[in-house]
C-alpha cells in the first residue's frame, strides 16, 4: 500500500505556539502534507498573535488559538473555563496524528490533551514534553536548519522527505490592493531594522548609510517594517534618511506586511521574524547576523546572503552583550552593500 493510499482523509493537529521566524518556517511543513495527502485536514494550534500569520497558509483548514499570556495566569478568574473550553475544541475531533514542534510544557500538555493514534515530537524536547510522545523524532544532527527539523517528522505520517521546500503563502488581494496605493510605483527594498533582541539589532546609523547609497546609486525608495514595539526606531531612521525612505512601521498586521515585502525587490534585514517571511515569499534577503547561528536559523535555501563578523564569541545566543557588542558593531555598511550587489534583482538606475 502506497504512502498516499495509507494517507488518504487523515487528519492532522500541529502544535507550533510561536514565535514569527517559527511559524513562517512551520509553512513548508503544512504544504508537503496537503501535497502527499490532498484529502488531509490539517488543523493547527498557535499562539493568539499568530493566528493571521497562520492563515497565510491557504493549507491549513483550522486555526486553534492559544492564549499564551493569558493563560500564564491560570489562577486568574475566568482563565481555567477558558482553558476547558481550549481542550473541548481540540478534542472535537480525534486526530490520526499530533505533531509538537515547540517541544516545551505548554505545548506537550496540548498534544496529551489532544485525541490522537500518534503523538509525535522530538525526542529532545524541553520541559519534560517528550513525555506526552508515542512516537519520537531521534535527530542524529540538532545543528540543522530549523526547517530540515519540522520536515523531519513527515515520515513519522508516512511521507517521503523529497527535499523539496515550498511554502504557498497566500496573501489577501485588499492587502496587496493596500500596497498600490500607499505606495510609489517605484521599486523599493525594504529595510527591517528590528529584533526582539536588543543584541541582534544592527546601529540604525548604519541602516541609515546603506539606505542612502541605495537611493543614490539605484534610485531605490526603502520602505521601513516593524511591529508596534519598533515604531520610536523606525521613526529614528525615517528621520536620519528623509524623503526617499517612508516609514510603515505598525501599519497593519502579518497579512499587510507580507504584502508590503511582496511588492519589494528585496530586504535587507537583521535576524528576525520578518527576515523569514521574505524567504518564504521569495524574495531576495540580506541577513545581519551577530549573537545567533545562521546554519540554524538563517535565510533558508538560495538566493541570500548573511553577513556575519567573525569574532570568537558569536554565536553566544545572550541578549545581552557583556563586551563592546562587537559581531554587530564590527560591521561596515560596505559589508552589507556587496551582500545586496550579489543578490539584487536587475532594477533601478545604474550609475557609472
Amino acid at each position: 500500500m502506497n504512502a498516499k493510499k495509507r494517507g488518504a482523509g487523515i487528519t492532522v493537529l500541529i502544535v507550533k505556539i510561536s514565535a514569527m521566524g517559527d511559524i513562517v518556517h512551520t509553512f513548508p511543513l503544512v504544504h508537503a502534507i496537503k501535497t502527499g495527502f490532498p484529502d488531509s485536514t490539517v488543523e493547527w494550534v498557535v499562539s493568539d498573535g499568530y493566528v493571521d500569520l497562520a492563515r497565510l497558509s491557504p493549507y491549513v483548514d483550522r486555526v486553534i488559538a492559544f492564549r499564551r499570556k493569558r493563560w500564564a495566569g491560570w489562577w486568574r478568574p475566568g482563565v481555567m473555563r477558558e482553558l476547558y473550553q481550549f481542550a473541548r475544541k481540540i478534542r472535537e475531533r480525534e486526530y490520526d496524528a499530533v505533531i509538537d514542534l515547540q517541544g516545551l510544557l505548554r505545548s506537550g500538555l496540548v498534544t496529551f490533551a489532544a485525541r490522537a493514534r500518534k503523538k509525535i515530537g522530538f525526542s529532545y524536547a524541553r520541559e519534560g514534553a517528550h513525555f506526552f510522545y508515542n512516537d519520537k523524532i531521534v535527530a542524529s544532527d540538532q545543528n540543522v536548519h530549523a526547517i530540515d527539523r519540522y520536515m523531519s517528522s513527515l515520515p513519522k505520517i508516512g511521507i517521503e522527505k523529497s527535499g523539496k521546500v515550498e511554502y504557498g503563502v497566500r496573501i489577501p488581494e485588499e492587502e496587496m490592493e493596500w500596497v498600490k496605493s500607499a505606495l510609489p510605483s517605484e521599486p523599493y527594498v525594504v529595510i527591517n531594522p528590528n529584533a526582539r533582541w536588543r543584541t541582534k539589532r544592527w546601529p540604525i546609523e548604519k541602516f541609515g548609510m546603506v539606505m542612502a547609497n541605495l537611493n543614490e546609486r539605484e534610485g531605490l525608495r526603502c520602505v521601513i517594517t516593524g511591529g508596534p514595539d519598533d515604531v520610536e526606531r523606525g521613526e529614528r531612521l525615517a528621520r536620519l534618511t528623509g524623503s526617499f525612505a517612508t516609514d510603515l512601521t505598525n501599519s497593519g498586521g502579518f497579512p499587510r506586511l507580507a504584502a508590503i515585502i511582496a511588492g519589494s525587490v528585496g530586504m535587507i534585514t537583521n535576524d528576525s521574524g520578518p527576515m523569514h517571511l521574505a524567504v518564504a515569499l521569495n524574495r531576495p534577503v540580506i541577513a545581519i547576523f551577530g549573537p545567533t547561528d545562521p546554519e540554524k536559523t538563517g535565510p533558508y535555501g538560495e538566493g541570500h546572503q548573511v553577513v556575519k563578523a567573525d569574532v570568537e564569541c558569536s554565536p553566544c545566543y545572550k541578549r545581552r552583550c557583556p563586551l563592546a557588542h562587537e559581531c554587530m558593531e564590527g560591521l561596515d555598511p560596505a559589508d552589507v552593500l556587496d551582500a545586496w550587489n550579489k543578490v539584487k534583482p536587475e532594477t533601478g538606475k545604474k550609475n557609472g
